[in-house]
């Protein structure tokens, strides 16, 4: 898939900011402070921006390898412009197998998609793939660590505050000459409690930020209008891949889409007891 050609403002009318603070809900089921979600999500932001730096470090690398090696010089301009196309193409690409994993078009869209020319197949991709692109990037790769770790923090808790209320009717019942060991211990295990809290409600933070990353993006892939503009765009793929030879898939689903269904109250081939297998 090709780079978008027109100006990347179009797609951005797309995406609408969501009303402040969209994460208190899931804040408040993890008990955790907004202010700690809003940073763990400004964390995981940051994170793949980094990645995104790096790639670019890394393909700015090769391309001047592989040029120094042909003997072909190539100036910082043209390096540093081929290097951002590069990446631009990974990310389309990206993009396009993530609408290919997202959406499932219906029939009546696999049909009209058949019925498309290369080029306004072409469109349809670019124009789901432009819209798919304003929406945040997904946290989903960071969702199983962050669950793990929140069960074991929160179980380290409930095991220090278990142990703690266990320790203090021995407090209470114990003579005065074991009462002093009673006391240092329910002491550190107050402080073990204290900075066990501290983890879970930091790990709590960190789930509940993708978790409403994954809200957020649910609810937006919903609306009717940008469901019609990425059916259509899966839909664009799937011709496309079939039309180049390896869509066997999108074939078979065009196929599906193009059988005829028998009418009503009418048995199809091979129905009733007299069938032969």
């Amino acid at each position: 898939m090709t780079p978008s050609s027109h100006a990347p403002t179009s797609a951005a009318t797309w995406w609408r900011p969501a009303p402040r603070r969209p994460y208190a809900s899931e804040a408040a089921r993890l008990g955790a402070d907004l202010d700690a979600v809003q940073a763990c999500l400004d964390e995981f932001d940051a994170l793949l921006a980094r990645r995104a730096q790096r790639r670019l470090a890394d393909a700015r690398a090769l391309l001047s390898e592989l040029a120094e090696r042909d003997g072909e010089a190539l100036d910082p301009v043209r390096l540093e412009a081929e290097a951002e196309r590069a990446c631009e193409q990974e990310d389309q690409e990206r993009l396009a197998a993530e609408l290919h994993r997202l959406v499932t078009p219906d029939p009546t869209t696999v049909c009209q998609a058949r019925a498309r020319s290369d080029q306004a197949l072409e469109r349809c991709c670019q124009a789901a793939v432009d819209v798919l692109a304003t929406l945040p990037r997904s946290l989903d790769e960071f969702a199983p660590e962050a669950g793990r770790r929140y069960a074991a923090e929160r179980a380290v808790r409930d095991g220090l505050a278990k142990r703690e209320a266990e320790a203090t009717p021995l407090l209470e019942a114990a003579g005065w000459w074991r009462r002093r060991a009673l006391r240092r211990e329910l002491a550190g295990l107050y402080r073990d409690r204290q900075a066990a809290e501290q983890r879970l409600h930091l790990t709590a933070a960190r789930l509940a930020a993708v978790r409403a990353r994954q809200v957020q993006r649910t609810a937006w892939l919903a609306r009717p209008d940008v469901a019609g503009v990425l059916a259509a765009g899966t839909a664009a793929l799937r011709e496309l891949a079939a039309r180049a030879g390896d869509g066997g898939e999108a074939t078979a689903e065009l196929a599906e889409a193009d059988r005829p269904r028998p009418a009503p109250g009418r048995a199809g081939p091979g129905s009733g007891s007299g069938a032969v297998s």
